[in-house]
Formats: C-alpha cells, sequence, structure tokens
C-alpha cells in the first residue's frame, strides 16, 4: 500500500511540473533591446507620377533612430568575367591552435546573438505579386524592379513595427505623354514658329531637346514622353506672310488615349513680324 501511495506521489509531481511554463530564453549579455514604434522605412527613388523607364533601381532601408552602433553601408559588389579575375593568391598555413579557433568560433556566435534583432523579413506585394525581401536594419537593401505599362502598385510591409509604405506610379514606355501641335484655322495656314518654356525656363525651339528630354521638332510639333510637373508657357514667333495678320491655334494634348485625358486649346489673331507673343499656359501634374 506505501509502494502504490509513493508511485503516485511521484506521477502527480510529475504531472505538475510539466504545467508550470518554460522561462523566457535569457537575453545575452549586452543585447540591444530596440524600441520598434521610432523605426522608419525608408524607400528611394520616392516613385509616383509618370516615367518612361521601366526599371526601377529600388534602395529600401529599416533605420533605427536609437541604434547604439548603425552599420556602415558597404558598395555594391562589381562583378568581373574569371579572365579578369587573374590567379589566385597563394594560401598562407594557419597556424592558429584550436583552443583559438574555438574563442573565435563563440567570439562570431556572441556577436551574431547581440545582432539578432537586426534580421527582418519583409513582406512585399508588386503588381499583384507576393513577395518576401531579407533585411537587415540600418543596411541598405537594393534590389531592382521591372514595371509593368500603365499602372504599377508596390506596397512594402515591416510585420514586427507595423510599418508600411505604398507607392504607385505609371510607365509609358510605348507612346508619348505631351504633345503640343499647330492647328490650321479654316483654310489660312499660319506662318511663324512655336516655342514651348518648360518648368525650369528651358525653351525648346525648333530641332532642340531640352535637359529634360522634350523635342521641338522642325515641323512645328512639340513632344515630350515623361513632361516634368509644373506650368509650360507656350509662345508663338509670327512670320510676314505678305505683311497680313495671321490666326494662330495651338492644342495641347495631355496624356491622350487615357482616362486621365486633358486638352487645351488657344487662339489669336497674330501680327506679322510680331513676337515671341504668349499664348497661354497649361499646367502638368505629377
Amino acid at each position: 500500500m506505501r509502494r502504490l501511495l509513493i508511485f503516485s506521489l511521484l506521477l502527480t509531481a510529475t504531472f505538475l511540473g510539466a504545467q508550470k511554463p518554460r522561462a523566457a530564453k535569457p537575453q545575452p549579455a549586452g543585447a540591444y533591446v530596440p524600441d520598434l514604434k521610432q523605426w522608419r522605412l525608408e524607400v528611394a527613388p520616392a516613385l509616383g507620377g509618370w516615367s518612361g523607364d521601366r526599371t526601377v533601381n529600388l534602395r529600401i532601408k529599416l533605420v533605427d533612430p536609437r541604434d547604439p552602433n548603425p552599420p556602415k553601408d558597404q558598395a555594391q559588389p562589381r562583378f568581373f568575367d574569371d579572365e579578369e579575375g587573374g590567379e589566385d593568391e597563394p594560401r598562407t598555413e594557419d597556424t592558429r591552435t584550436a583552443e583559438q579557433l574555438r574563442q573565435e568560433r563563440l567570439a562570431r556566435e556572441a556577436e551574431a546573438a547581440r545582432n539578432a534583432w537586426r534580421s527582418r523579413s519583409l513582406q512585399v506585394w508588386f503588381n499583384g505579386a507576393t513577395l518576401r525581401w531579407q533585411a537587415s536594419v540600418g543596411t541598405t537593401l537594393h534590389t531592382e524592379l521591372t514595371a509593368q505599362n500603365g499602372e504599377n502598385r508596390l506596397e512594402i510591409l515591416e510585420p514586427d513595427s507595423g510599418l508600411k509604405v505604398v507607392r504607385s506610379w505609371w510607365v509609358s514606355t510605348a507612346r508619348t505623354r505631351l504633345r503640343v501641335v499647330s492647328v490650321q484655322v479654316g483654310e489660312e495656314y499660319a506662318s511663324g514658329s512655336l516655342q514651348v518654356q518648360e518648368p525650369d525656363g528651358a525653351l525648346a525651339q525648333g530641332g532642340r531637346r531640352t535637359p529634360s528630354g522634350g523635342m521641338l521638332r522642325w515641323s512645328g510639333e512639340y513632344t515630350h514622353e515623361t513632361p516634368p510637373p509644373g506650368t509650360y508657357t507656350l509662345k508663338w514667333i509670327s512670320g510676314w506672310r505678305g505683311g497680313r495678320p495671321a490666326r494662330v491655334r495651338l492644342e495641347a494634348l495631355l496624356d491622350g488615349g487615357t482616362d486621365q485625358e486633358r486638352r487645351w486649346i488657344w487662339e489669336r489673331l497674330i501680327l506679322p513680324g510680331a513676337g515671341p507673343v504668349t499664348l497661354g499656359t497649361f499646367d502638368v501634374e505629377p
């Protein structure tokens, strides 16, 4: 009877011991505990508006402003052909003892444990595709995206901190976003030449391309695939035309063929030899 009682007590103690919660794993000595509420998620380039380039070189960085030892961003690796690499350098004999190797291994493990908090997994959604990128706090993550013609949408989420960045932009590689032409009024064709002043002050004239990429052809048509946002001013320099006034009509078309299409029309009587005369202005939004 006594043996049965002792056996029952041992089973009860074992069961109760199994019900106790396990102690939390102790943090490594000197480990930094970050405050995720203060983190920032930086994304460059800003992305938005229109672009004529389908390739996006994206830079992503998780920043902890309290980081006690922020790492330095390393230069992007350069790749060379094997032929350019030259011969391998001769290896030197390792003279470290077993104890030295053990101490170095322990030091690496301790350093990895102290920096384990930096390793983060980013959830990414890009044009309907679900991705997962590995990032390290304080280090810039470089990656490349290939955008599609039309609208593009990128969402990046860091789950632990809740930080989220959403970017939306349009890409046009198959058409010209902005076009300005002179339109003939009735049977009369106005002689003269068009000038387009871009938002940065650059003046597009016949046959010359502006620094931003705008082009005014000798035919009098101005086009720009990715016009920078701002106010555009249209000017006209009149020809002689036998000394008679001429009626000039200009038409500007932005985002033609889309649901965001905008059209402006200006018409004015220009005296012979006048100019440059300002006919009108219009705004291009990002």
